[in-house]
């Protein structure tokens, strides 16, 4: 403790002796350790006074410095949930990394992309995603490709772009599959599955919810179990096999109340399912019961579109 407290009294003695670079320097790392603290808004505050020294200096500082400390603002805005903030500190950073060619353009873009999507603004954070999809530059990795698949397919799906949203998983599913990582492949399934689903293609729907409950079975991995009988509840339901399609989806609304936390959108989305599966059956008083449960718990919850 007395070392910890004899280094942050160092610090705070160079910030009040030191300029330029050297006071910058000083305040980030009293940022730093803030952070790490979770005392996320003093952080702010100290990356965001080492912005503005930095900018005084004008043409005297170095871009990726700045750069870093830009993306150091955004970590910390997101950490307070302030999404949009956040990614107009990460399109200025890549900005400055796109002019200088640094190694964390197309890091700071993804993380552009990550406030974006948390902010419900679909459009934005696609964008940002293409972009680094896009970028010409020596450091990309195949991970780094096949996640950026990813993300752009969840941002495409939340637009309904269905087709474009099912092409960029079946590319990041192609890269993690070159990867040998049945993890991120079988996650992929799931999500293809789903947009054969919504493109009304039972065939299709059925043959991937199939291979991601395959890895479910032998993992035995909770959530992985619980999203594939999703699917493949879905996908029997779009192929007219009902009592099927109910008995996943009941497998997996009972493996979502088996979590420590309920999260009651998917549960709600699950059961509404099971309601149109009833009313498909002909079984009318059962999904009009089911619909009357439901909306006792929908008037309390936050909705979510997507199973």
């Amino acid at each position: 403790m007395d070392k910890f407290d004899n280094r942050e009294r160092e610090l705070w003695a160079q910030v009040s002796r030191c300029e330029g670079e050297e006071k910058v320097q000083a305040l980030m790392e009293l940022g730093h350790d803030a952070f790490h603290e979770g005392k996320h808004l003093e952080s702010l505050a100290f990356t965001e006074t080492a912005r503005q020294i930095y900018e005084s200096m004008g043409a005297k500082v170095d871009s990726s410095s700045l750069g870093h400390v830009y993306r150091s603002i955004g970590w910390c805005l997101k950490e307070l949930k302030r999404f949009p903030e956040a990614a107009a500190a990460a399109h200025r950073a890549a900005a400055i990394f796109q002019e200088i060619g640094d190694s964390d353009l197309l890091r700071t873009l993804n993380e552009e992309g990550d406030y974006w999507y948390a902010a419900d603004e679909w459009e934005h954070a696609y964008s940002a995603y293409k972009l680094s999809l896009e970028a010409v530059t020596p450091d990309r990795t195949d991970e780094l490709l096949a996640q950026t698949y990813a993300d752009c397919g969840f941002s495409l799906g939340k637009m309904k772009r269905n087709q474009e949203a099912l092409d960029h998983f079946l590319k990041s599913r192609e890269g993690f599959k070159k990867l040998k990582n049945p993890w991120q492949v079988a996650f992929c399934d799931e999500e293809i599955s789903f947009f054969y689903y919504r493109l009304k293609n039972a065939d299709q729907a059925l043959v991937y919810a199939q291979r991601a409950l395959d890895f479910a079975e032998l993992t035995d991995a909770p959530y992985r179990v619980i999203w594939a009988n999703a699917r493949m509840g879905l996908a029997k339901k779009l192929a007219g096999e009902y009592e099927e399609a109910l008995e996943h989806l009941e497998v997996a609304k009972t493996c979502l109340l088996a979590q420590n936390k309920t999260y009651w959108p998917s549960l709600i989305k699950i059961e509404s399912v099971i309601a149109d599966v009833y009313e498909a059956q002909g079984r009318l008083g059962e999904a009009t019961e089911c619909r009357r449960r439901l909306k006792t718990v929908e008037e309390t919850v936050v909705p979510d579109p997507d199973l």
